[in-house]
């Protein structure tokens, strides 16, 4: 029985595959207005509108496919690109504090080359590594100290001029007192080209001002002119520490001495690498 339907089967299929050559063979050879090529144009014209109908109630799943598809293609697209924007901000942030470290590098590099300290003087470079938290004091902690040969009061300095001095040394960091600080006094001068330079104490304030006291009414003052020390005797600055300038120049009848802001040339805000000038 099984053997029958086999050899039925065996046979349709070789009678389906003769009609099929016989098809394509008639198909090719007849003319384009054959039977059969208008068999095959009037079953797509049954077929067009079945598969029209079956193609618009395929499409919205289709679209809903490919929105979802597209959704999760730009959400990895975002992510790949924010990841490469936090690479880039990354490595141009970086690039610009290397580049800023190397300008201030080079800057204190400088200082060493001053004519203003003695040849044999030592310089110890540091880095701020704390700032003062109350308002009455302006300290600021750096990485030096005894162990890098930082003593007690040695003058620090900045390539933009004087920062302070070393007011409490420890092994391996030590306290600046800024010459901002209501108890910082340095001996200072108006410098005055061609001229005799004005003598006076530069003085810090509660409120981070500097003032200039102790400038005879007689000397002449005016706006813009450069303070720096005057390496009075016993003083632990050198003379020639570029400090600012003179910011404003007022006189009172009443006063013996002129009254004189400075506007400090460091900017304390940003203050980050330092050297210490061995005494």
């Amino acid at each position: 029985m099984a053997r029958h339907r086999a050899a039925r089967r065996r046979a349709l299929a070789a009678i389906l595959l003769v009609l099929s050559i016989g098809l394509l063979t008639l198909y090719f050879r007849e003319s384009p207005n054959g039977p059969v090529h208008r068999a095959q144009e009037e079953g797509l014209h049954v077929l067009a509108p079945l598969q029209n109908g079956a193609a618009r109630a395929v499409k919205p799943f289709r679209d809903g496919w490919n929105w979802v598809a597209d959704l999760f293609r730009a959400q990895s697209e975002n992510a790949r690109l924010r990841r490469e924007v936090d690479a880039l901000r990354a490595g141009v942030a970086e690039q610009q504090a290397t580049e800023e470290q190397n300008n201030e590098l080079t800057g204190l590099l400088g200082i060493s080359k001053q004519g203003i300290y003695p040849k044999d003087c030592k310089f110890v470079a540091a880095r701020v590594i704390a700032r003062s938290t109350t308002a009455w004091y302006s300290t600021v902690t750096i990485s030096a100290g005894s162990s890098q040969g930082v003593k007690l009061y040695d003058a620090v300095v900045n390539d933009q001029g004087l920062v302070g001095r070393v007011t409490s040394v420890t092994g391996d960091v030590s306290e600046v007192t800024l010459i901002t600080d209501q108890s910082s006094y340095v001996d200072a001068m108006v410098l005055t080209p061609g001229g005799r330079s004005a003598q006076g104490v530069l003085a810090g304030s509660v409120t981070g001002d500097l003032s200039l006291q102790y400038v005879d009414k007689s000397a002449k003052v005016s706006v813009g002119q450069l303070v720096a020390t005057s390496g009075m005797k016993g003083s632990i600055f050198v003379r020639g520490i570029v400090i600012g300038a003179v910011s404003s120049v007022g006189q009172q009848d009443v006063e013996l001495y002129q009254s004189i802001s400075v506007k400090p040339s460091v900017d304390f805000h940003t203050l980050d690498l330092v050297m210490v000038v061995e005494r």
